[in-house]
């Protein structure tokens, strides 16, 4: 509203942070550094989304991640595939067969100790998400999908929120130009990250991943595994906390209708950073949506979705400062 003017009692402190889509690597340091200026009782966290238009949502939880880089050599250099076929390795064959033993067409992650940590999907959790709609069939036609995976025994939702994965996010080596280049090439490589769930670590599953990449690496090839990008911790956030239950009373006023709670199958690494420093929860809410391009061309943003965020905004912080 034209000269409007927010009163309220909260002291608000803005972080805006750019290295988040790289595992925010320097960000514990500062938090470490800045910890008495940085004190708060909580911390809201805006990089999440909304169910649909209609159907507001908080965070539930965040997923951690880690990532990795499989290097395989053959030879010092590529080779003719026709004078050399048949007796020198393959890179790229030798990649693909390690691979391909490390996780089920399914998902299901094969490697030694991964699933150890993972904490069990609570009934309160399990019936929050259930509660959340959700149709196979139009989630396929969105994505163009042929089908959907996952671990059976749970919901699309449980998989894509609170269940870890393992996911190869590149391959590469040898000829990729037009037409053909008969060529056996020297090396081959692979980029993989995980997400992860409470009670896991990056640190541990990195090491897992490290062992099984070492007892299954072929003979015929020399097969490195590096540590690429940032970590970050997973996350959740506890049903019953106090200023998560007051924005979903906000919501409710401004959208006529209760929140549903939903998981967040990315990361968001400073949100486990805040926890594991200075002790503190971050309640998790925003209002994009699925159909909004997000980082894709022509990405945007619906005014309505702006206007009610201001609504939420402004009634979180007065919310607050009233019971403070």
């Amino acid at each position: 509203m034209p000269g409007a003017h927010l009163t309220t009692k909260v002291n608000v402190k803005i972080i805006i942070e750019g290295q988040e889509e790289i595992g925010s690597p320097h960000m514990a340091e500062c938090i470490k550094t800045h910890k008495e200026l940085l004190s708060c009782d909580c911390i809201l966290n805006t990089d999440t989304s909304q169910y649909s238009e209609d159907i507001p949502a908080l965070m539930s939880g965040l997923r951690g991640i880690c990532a990795l880089q499989i290097d395989v050599r053959g030879g010092n250099s590529d080779l003719h595939s026709g004078v050399h076929g048949g007796t020198a390795p393959n890179p790229i064959d030798f990649l693909c067969k390690l691979m391909s033993g490390m996780k089920t067409p399914e998902g299901k992650v094969l490697v030694d100790g991964f699933y150890d940590d993972v904490a069990p999907i609570s009934a309160l959790r399990h019936k929050q998400i259930e509660a959340i709609p959700f149709n196979d069939d139009e989630y396929r036609a969105q994505y163009g999908l042929k089908a959907l995976i996952g671990e059976e025994g749970y919901l699309a939702r449980e998989r894509n929120w609170n269940r870890p994965t393992l996911e190869f996010n590149g391959i590469w080596g040898g000829f990729q130009g037009e037409g053909v280049k008969t060529v056996l090439p020297a090396l081959a490589h692979a980029k993989l990250t995980c997400r992860l769930v409470p009670n896991q670590t990056p640190e541990k599953i990195l090491g897992l991943l490290k062992t099984h990449i070492a007892k299954y690496a072929p003979h015929q090839v020399e097969v490195t595994a590096t540590v690429i990008g940032g970590t970050g911790n997973p996350y959740a956030l506890p049903d019953n906390h106090k200023e998560n239950l007051l924005l979903a009373k906000i919501l409710k006023e401004v959208y006529g209708r209760e929140p549903v709670f939903m998981g967040t199958g990315g990361s968001i690494p400073i949100v486990g950073m805040f926890y594991d420093i200075m002790g503190v929860h971050s309640i998790g809410m925003g209002f994009g949506l699925d159909d909004e391009n997000l980082h894709a061309p022509n990405e945007f943003f619906r005014l309505s979705s702006f206007r009610k965020g201001m609504q939420v905004y402004c009634g979180f912080l007065i919310a607050l400062g009233q019971q403070s």
